[in-house]
């Protein structure tokens, strides 16, 4: 596959709009993830991604990416800043300073920066962290659809650890973590920090830079490619509209995917806990789909289906809820009663469909007592 790059404004929107939907209602903000690339691209700094056959097998490579509930929330005035103690911001680019702090305490030549996921906010994020650092990006991430738990990554499953890892936020908190017991300890202790982080600005990032891999083990536990269909996705959706032509099934083409569903969100229930937000989006069936309905169980993430109450589609496969004329991606913080969607499904990495992968992503990781069943043989 050849390297990539973005050059213009318009492809930037097309990458960010692929990424929304592969980040299944995740996968953070997207105004934050477009603002990011176009303060390069409007100074003329192409954004580029590097396959994985150029990056030699020793250089060593890390990923960093945002922790957070991706739940509504009101920011903090600045006297409620300062009186609580967080004052004004104090680094513009936490992932930068996160990937400079794990470099400075590892004593490492970081070259190469790996997405943990794509997603309109957490792509651009580490990619904006490259560009700047003037480090590879990869085409390719961690789990090739967003998740809400880095224990859910398929560098995770393997066995590799995210510590050392150095964490950093707009309020200059900086933290070193040498050790946790377990990816799930190491999850919650990031997500515990992030309730401080975004606190007073529900965008502020909490950045972590880890997993830190020579190149060799990184191209054994990443999704190849999936900048590249990001952007094809983006693309195609954009160019169905444009051609008044059918964008949900100009969207299914490109991701070898389903229409599994179209009606209107009649409830959305939801609350921000942990660090995440958990929640249920409810759908009553149009057209094809009319007297049918759909549910949607999320945290952070679209993980459960069921449709007219029977388990349908669960993760690892992909859930995505897209505006039913248009195909434009909705995360579930944008999700709103009364919009009228299509909802779609893709099979996930087949890494995820062994004993492992199921037990880090399966419905019952989720604790649900339902037994996963390959999106293609549901919809079959």
């Amino acid at each position: 596959m050849p390297d990539g790059a973005i050059y213009t404004e318009q492809e930037a929107e097309d990458f960010v709009r692929g990424l929304m939907l592969l980040g299944t209602g995740g996968g953070g903000d997207p105004e934050v993830g477009l603002r990011n690339l176009l303060d390069h691209i409007r100074a003329r700094r192409p954004l580029r991604w590097t396959d994985l056959s150029s990056v030699p097998d020793d250089a060593w490579t890390c990923s960093v990416f945002g922790m957070g509930s991706i739940a509504p929330q009101e920011s903090l005035s600045a006297e409620e800043r300062r009186r609580l103690g967080y004052g004004e911001v104090r680094v513009e680019y936490p992932m930068v300073t996160a990937v400079e702090e794990l470099a400075h305490y590892t004593g490492l030549d970081i070259q190469v920066i790996v997405a943990f996921e794509p997603g309109a906010g957490n792509t651009p994020g580490p990619m904006d962290a490259a560009a700047r650092l003037g480090l590879t990006f990869v085409d390719a991430d961690y789990a090739g659809r967003a998740i809400p738990e880095l224990s859910q990554t398929l560098v995770a499953i393997a066995g590799h650890n995210l510590w050392p890892a150095a964490i950093c936020d707009p309020w200059d908190n900086r933290l070193i973590l040498k050790s946790a017991p377990s990816a799930q300890i190491g999850e919650r202790l990031g997500k515990m920090i992030s309730i401080v982080t975004q606190r007073p600005d529900r965008l502020g990032t909490c950045a972590h830079a880890g997993f830190l891999l020579p190149a060799s083990e990184m191209k054994n536990n990443v999704v190849a490619g999936t900048l590249t269909l990001a952007l094809r996705l983006g693309t195609a959706i954009r160019m169905a509209r444009e051609r008044q032509q059918d964008a949900l099934k100009a969207t299914t083409d490109v991701l070898g995917g389903w229409l599994l569903f179209t009606g209107v969100v009649t409830r959305k229930d939801w609350e921000s806990r942990d660090g995440y937000m958990f929640g249920t989006t409810f759908i009553d069936g149009t057209g094809a789909f009319a007297s049918h309905t759909y549910r949607i169980w999320f945290q952070n993430e679209n993980h459960i289906v069921w449709h007219d109450d029977v388990p349908y589609v669960t993760s690892p496969d992909l859930i995505m809820v897209v505006d039913q004329a248009t195909a434009e991606p909705y995360t579930n913080t944008a999700l709103a009663t009364g919009q009228r969607v299509a909802v779609l499904g893709a099979k996930s990495d087949s890494r995820y469909r062994s004993e492992a992968g199921l037990a880090a992503l399966g419905p019952k990781h989720f604790g649900f007592d339902l037994p996963y069943r390959p999106i293609e043989s549901v919809v079959a």
